[in-house]
């Protein structure tokens, strides 16, 4: 991005003249209100793991991370800084209810079907100013023969995410918001760490990012000392369509988020 200087703007008043130099930076191609679009968007391709680890308890595994999880419906700790209680309802049907800093995000309950090649996750719950949300992920078993044990893939995802705000904050960074948790967070392009800030969100959960071009920065998100993913925030040369990709670490595939400009 560049910067355009106006110098010597002169006012001329009633034989009253006033002269300043001035900064004025172009606008930023982020700036303004996003809307998902689920049709330009690819949110599939992602796998998750689960396997026995003893009696009444599973190890589920996502790209490079791992969580033990007991089956008692207790609060257990994952490593993206929630926790997960888990339900078994009978060899076909779980229930997993989501908590970050003891608020409940979501309700996920997994269907395996009769075929036992595919499965059902249905997750819903309400955001931080009430509104409700309902998404389904449907899963094709790619590994493993017996309930919900072996390597699921997405293949079909139905969920509306929540719009995005940004407001630039000049030629040095972007502040980010996402009204419906009540999530913020300042991005500067010089690699600086800066925390997230919410009720929901994680502690520890922070972001630094690095300009790659005029409408483009790359950016990493971190828990604590361990990195989560990769990301890339594009506007396109029209200014009307944003572009998230999201690389999780130990994923094969990206998830693609596509904005359009309101």
């Amino acid at each position: 991005m560049k910067t355009t200087v106006f110098g010597c703007l002169v006012v001329f008043a009633i034989g009253i003249a006033c002269s300043f130099a001035a900064v004025v930076y172009p606008p930023s191609p982020f700036e303004g209100k996003w809307r998902f679009d689920a049709v330009k968007s690819t949110l599939t391709g992602t796998t998750v793991s689960v396997a026995s680890s003893g009696r009444n308890a599973w190890t589920f595994t996502y790209g490079s991370f791992s969580w033990t999880v007991k089956a008692d419906g207790s609060d257990q700790p994952t490593p993206f800084g929630t926790t997960v209680a888990l339900k078994v309802g009978g060899p076909t049907t779980w229930e997993i209810t989501n908590k970050s800093r003891d608020i409940i995000t979501s309700t996920d309950t997994w269907v395996l079907a009769d075929d036992n090649k595919s499965m059902t996750r249905t997750s819903s719950g309400a955001w931080e100013n009430g509104r409700y949300f309902n998404s389904v992920v449907s899963m094709m078993r790619t590994a493993g023969d017996k309930g919900f044990e072996g390597t699921w893939e997405s293949t079909e995802v139905k969920a509306a995410l929540p719009e995005v705000d940004i407001e630039a904050m000049g030629i040095s960074g972007l502040k980010i918001r996402i009204p419906t948790d009540a999530r913020k967070l300042t991005l500067t392009f010089d690699g600086m760490i800066w925390l997230y800030a919410g009720p929901r969100i994680p502690v520890g959960l922070k972001a630094s990012a690095r300009s790659a071009g005029p409408r483009k920065f790359i950016a990493t998100t971190e828990l604590n000392d361990t990195v989560l993913d990769a990301e890339t925030w594009e506007v396109s040369a029209d200014g009307k369509t944003l572009t998230f990709t999201e690389r999780d670490i130990g994923q094969s595939k990206a998830i693609v988020s596509v904005f359009d400009k309101i």
